[in-house]
């Protein structure tokens, strides 16, 4: 109510050029960084550790169509990034421990983590119990994902929760994109009829042809989704064509994920921002 607003070029977060929306008025100075990526959906987003919010939007959408979703979502912008500047008084360190204000990725996508107990009553010692009750809910046009724990300072908890939610949309996701990179591949090949994420320490995928399972390493559920596919991809390549040289190798990584260098080095450097989810 009674926001203004106005644009100017600025570099947000990945380097990408973009609009910045700054508002006015009822909720102080906020100025909102627009990234344009292709795809449908927009949705706001924070900077760990300065909290700098920005939006990803559709290339298509009018600025003014973008200066009004951010603006209907103010309040909870301002909220989220005073949990964060709360958080980030306590620790310099930006590896993700689920707590309220810290960011975790899923595929990719950072999602703000809010942390809540469930009761109050006496500690929980049944491990099973513990998983019984955790859950999440998300938030996806302020990328929010809210925890609820029966011990809200239970580390274990808190990550059970986030990686109970974000195991299912991995692999609710991920198969459909593993099924277009093999019709690219080895359009022979069977497909696996299911996708499954476990914690794996030597691995990141196991092809199980008996059981016809994909077992992804749950380290794997915060990297973008061609980092994924190419992990994937290397596996498949050993099963189905195991006498390629290293030429045709080469040829298949680029038939299946044509930025695989890339997502290679993303997946081999502990400092970056998806490795930091675990």
């Amino acid at each position: 109510m009674g926001e203004e607003q106005t644009t100017a070029n600025q570099e947000p977060p990945a380097g990408h050029q973009a609009e910045l929306i700054e508002f006015h008025g009822e909720f102080s100075d906020i100025k909102v960084l627009v990234r344009r990526e292709p795809g449908p959906d927009m949705y706001l987003a924070l900077v760990p550790p300065t909290a700098l919010p920005y939006v990803v939007a559709p290339i298509e959408t009018p600025i003014n169509d973008v200066a009004f979703f951010i603006q209907q979502r103010l309040e909870i912008l301002r909220e989220l990034r005073e949990d964060m500047l709360k958080h980030f008084k306590k620790t310099s360190s930006l590896k993700c421990r689920f707590e309220t204000g810290d960011v975790a990725h899923l595929l990719g996508r950072p999602l703000m983590i809010r942390v809540s107990a469930v009761s109050k009553g006496k500690a929980v010692k049944k491990a099973v119990r513990v998983r019984a009750n955790v859950k999440a809910n998300l938030h996806p046009d302020v990328s929010l994902l809210s925890l609820e724990v029966m011990q809200a300072g239970n580390y274990e908890q808190r990550r059970a929760a986030f990686f109970s939610f974000a195991g299912q949309v991995f692999s609710q996701n991920i198969y459909h994109l593993m099924e277009q990179c093999m019709q690219r591949v080895f359009p022979e090949a069977p497909l696996p009829s299911k996708v499954n994420s476990r914690p794996m320490r030597d691995n990141w995928v196991l092809i199980d042809e008996s059981r016809s399972v994909v077992w992804f390493s749950e380290n794997l559920i915060p990297f973008p989704p061609n980092a994924v596919v190419y992990a994937y991809l290397v596996e498949a390549i050993k099963l189905y064509a195991p006498n390629a040289t290293e030429e045709e190798r080469l040829a298949l990584l680029a038939t299946g994920v044509p930025n695989w260098q890339d997502m290679k080095a993303l997946l081999g450097d502990p400092n970056c921002p998806y490795a930091l989810t675990s």
